[in-house]
């Protein structure tokens, strides 16, 4: 009996070993244009455990699969929909019906004023390949369909994008978001489906007012961003993250509001932020972490730091290809030394046990 008990001790140690961080595809990835059909596909393809995506209205009412509020940053809107801009040069999304959004072709992010291309290495922004913009319902489809066909369970995390925005535009966009995803059953915590968004006073609508029982993660930045009217210096406070764990399954930060760096982008310590959301179990996973653009000199050791000092529970990235593979070359290195210190306390446990019987 005491052997069948260290049998399964040491099963259960293994195990343990192989845990780590979950990986977000963040716009599904870096290799081709973002929130395309194709490069979620390549972020499933990858084994990204969630795949993160951005949603917005149209003028006729449709989620869009995109970004920015307005098409000029990803798309030629200009030039198949010349003179439809705004004051301000830019053409918005939800000035735009279904049918005119899908006669644009979609291109790596460009400044939109200028076509500077964001990332210089990344996917060519002047590429003739024609991807489009999809639907949420498009992109629902494609995740079910992918964890079908090849029987890895992949989810989708679900960023509903100014929230505020739209109300000041009569539109109601969480209630079609959750109309959208009632429609394929998906209404249950356990569902492969997040809803998150920086207006964190719109989860707790989501979920009272709503009454969706949808996983929900709250999406932090500085105050000094803009990104909403959300309080994010309360929202991080001991206080305010003890009011979120009641709404909230977990906080989605600024790896800035996570660790704290120096003028050269060195790591000098971090915040209480992550140690406070384990103490009301509450996940972390803090965005956004890209190889072609990160603070220091190592992004290799900037992983590390936030899985094993910070102990995030996830990390949102371009690159989630990268990440797994370093997340994995870490259990590989480290797991015999961890596994093989267990074994040996197994064992002396396991004589110990047998002397004194």
């Amino acid at each position: 009996m005491l052997l069948y008990f260290m049998l399964f001790y040491c099963l259960a140690i293994c195990q343990g070993l192989q845990q780590r961080p979950l990986v977000i595809g963040h716009r599904g990835s870096a290799y081709l244009p973002e929130l395309t059909l194709a490069t979620q596909s390549m972020a499933h393809a990858f084994g990204a455990d969630f795949i993160e995506i951005d949603v917005n209205l149209s003028k006729d009412n449709q989620l869009i699969v995109i970004h920015d509020l307005y098409l000029d940053g990803v798309t030629n809107v200009a030039e198949i929909h010349p003179g439809r801009n705004r004051s301000n040069g830019l053409n918005y999304v939800i000035d735009f019906t279904l049918d005119e959004i899908r006669q644009l072709t979609v291109r790596e992010r460009v400044r939109p004023l200028n076509g500077t291309q964001i990332y210089p290495l990344r996917f060519p922004s002047r590429s003739v390949v024609p991807f489009r913009l999809s639907t949420l319902n498009e992109t629902i489809e494609l995740l079910l369909g992918l964890n079908r066909a090849t029987g890895r369970q992949r989810q989708l995390l679900i960023e509903i994008k100014k929230p505020e925005y739209h109300t000041e535009n009569n539109r109601s966009i969480s209630r079609v978001v959750l109309g959208t995803l009632r429609a394929y059953n998906l209404t249950r915590p356990t569902d492969p489906v997040v809803i998150q968004t920086f207006h964190i006073e719109e989860l707790m609508n989501i979920r009272r007012n709503l009454g969706s029982e949808l996983r929900l993660f709250a999406l932090m930045t500085l105050n000094r961003v803009g990104e909403s009217s959300s309080d994010y210096d309360f929202y991080r406070s001991r206080e305010g993250i003890a009011n979120l764990s009641q709404t909230v399954q977990a906080l989605a930060p600024d790896h800035l509001l996570v660790v704290d760096y120096d003028s050269n982008g060195t790591i000098v310590g971090m915040s209480n932020l992550t140690k406070w959301a384990h103490e009301y179990n509450l996940q972390v996973y803090p965005y956004t972490f890209r190889k072609d653009l990160f603070p220091g000199s190592s992004f290799e050791n900037l992983v590390d730091y936030f899985w094993h000092t910070v102990q995030v529970d996830g990390f949102i990235t371009d690159h989630p290809d990268y990440v797994l593979q370093l997340l994995e070359n870490d259990i590989t290195k480290n797991g015999s030394k961890n596994l093989a210190s267990h074994l040996f306390l197994s064992i002396l446990t396991f004589v110990f046990i047998t002397i004194c019987l």
